[in-house]
């Protein structure tokens, strides 16, 4: 037996290479895990839309020299089984010229470190014309003939990226300038969001001057968004982090809000886990299968930080784009994810009110749990009811408890279900005028009461606890007032 090595044919390799399954969003946003890992506090993205676009991205990282330049454009230049940084974003030493090249043809990385400026590319054609693993290497006179290149010679270290020759672009389309100015507006969108904590964090990326703003999809920071318990799991040592989030019902969304989360229909589609590697967002918008998505549960969002030492336990690929749940991990995220849903399930169930029934509280509607499930009964209590069961005969009530029944047999649940959760139904609001006539409807009814000779003084202790009168702190205090010239 002897050996021989055998070298990947490479036209036939670096373009299949291209096929991984990169969208333009997933290319760009892999290339700025490069400039993250080298600590970068500033990128720049350039790119203008016409019949031959290019694009440059240029950081303020650590820059690298020429030998870790050459490294870099190595095909495979990392080993995914080796330990690496705990805030390192790579993996595969892949990245950065599959992204690039699974969108256009030409790939040029110059980079700056002590002062030194060096500079190599991968020109797909050039490779097929070699038929050989050929890198471009440039001259200084060479580099400074790139465009924007004079920025990065300003800065102390960076590194810069220069794509061109968008093929895969223009094969989809008749009108390239036109789908390259959509595709820079969906990257713009998608850096956001992938991206969001870093941006809070510090992080400035700019857009063709445009610096984007961080799209939180748990919208932290509004008043009404319910943080949920944390949940910690270990796995051979590594923290594996649950941080469920209950949004705002839909009423309480500022336009600002939405786009934030994607818009409306995001609001349903994207519900579920946001699995976090080193804080930058890989997988959103899924249940793991853990729970089916809902209209209900539309307003849970868990946001999962995992370790890149588990990255082999998630099958994450070399797009970062698609993760698997680990059955090690499964049984222990069931519970993050039961308090999620049940507590979005409250927001649209129990919106103005508490979980529990309060004893100071009547409500019109009861909630009843019968054997195949529950019914809404309306409550016989209130006092409008009793007022009217206390001046009628015994066959005219029994002919208001029929009328009551229907209409409770009648409730159209499935319509009133579809339209809450889309937040059709307006939201009632509390306000001084609505207060008002409330208490001159009261008062119309106490008259009611007072020509029959009932109970005035029982009869305004029940409207005190009874919707929506209590829902007022002025009607409750006029009340008080009332019951004050009986005692």
């Amino acid at each position: 037996m002897y050996e021989q090595e055998c070298v990947p044919f490479a036209p036939a390799l670096i373009e299949s290479m291209r096929s991984l399954g990169y969208s333009f969003c997933a290319a760009i946003a892999d290339l700025i895990d490069n400039s993250i890992s080298a600590k970068a506090s500033e990128i720049t993205i350039l790119s203008y839309p016409n019949s031959n676009p290019s694009m440059v991205i240029l950081d303020n990282g650590y820059g690298m020299d020429n030998d870790k330049l050459y490294e870099a454009m190595r095909y495979g230049s990392h080993n995914p089984l080796l330990e690496r940084e705990t805030d390192d974003l790579g993996r595969f030493g892949l990245g950065m010229k599959s992204a690039s090249l699974s969108q256009c043809r030409k790939l040029v990385v110059i980079s700056k470190k002590d002062g030194k400026i060096n500079g190599y590319s991968w020109d797909l054609d050039y490779v097929i014309q070699k038929g050989a693993w050929m890198l471009k290497v440039f001259s200084e006179d060479e580099i400074d003939m790139y465009e924007h290149i004079d920025m990065l010679k300003a800065m102390d270290s960076g590194t810069y990226i220069h794509l061109s020759e968008f093929d895969r672009v223009r094969e989809g389309t008749g009108n390239l300038s036109e789908t390259f100015a959509k595709c820079l507006d969906e990257m713009m969108n998608h850096l956001s969001l992938v991206f969001h904590r870093y941006i809070d964090d510090g992080l400035v990326i700019n857009v063709n001057g445009e610096k984007l703003q961080a799209r939180d999809p748990f919208l932290k920071n509004h008043k009404a968004t319910q943080k949920k318990r944390e949940c910690p799991i270990y796995i051979h040592n590594q923290k594996i982090l649950l941080s469920p989030y209950i949004l705002p019902h839909l009423s309480k969304l500022t336009q600002d809000d939405l786009d934030k989360i994607g818009g409306k229909e995001a609001l349903r589609n994207d519900q579920g886990f946001y699995v976090y590697r080193n804080r930058r967002l890989i997988i959103w918008g899924t249940w793991f299968r853990l729970e089916r998505k809902d209209e209900l549960n539309k307003l849970a969002r868990v946001m999962v930080d995992i370790p890149n030492s588990l990255d082999y336990m998630w099958s994450i690929d070399i797009k970062k784009s698609s993760a698997i749940l680990p059955d090690i991990i499964r049984k222990n995220m069931y519970n993050a994810v039961y308090e999620s849903v049940l507590s979005s399930e409250s927001v649209h169930t129990y919106r103005g009110r508490k979980d529990k029934k309060s004893e100071d509280i009547e409500y019109i509607w009861e909630r009843r749990i019968v054997r195949d499930g529950c019914e809404y009964l309306i409550n016989r209590d209130i006092p409008q009811l009793k007022m009217l069961a206390e001046t009628l005969d015994d066959k005219q009530v029994k002919m208001l408890d029929g009328v009551l029944k229907v209409l409770e047999e009648a409730f159209p649940v499935t319509a009133m279900y579809v339209d809450a959760a889309k937040g059709k139904i307006e939201e009632k609001t509390v306000n001084d005028e609505i207060a008002e006539k409330l208490w001159e409807e009261l008062q119309e009814q106490i008259k009611y009461i007072k020509d029959r000779g009932l109970d005035i003084v029982s009869y305004y202790k029940m409207f005190m606890k009874v919707e929506p009168y209590c829902n007022y702190e002025v009607i409750k205090e006029n009340i008080k007032k009332e019951l004050a010239k009986y005692e």
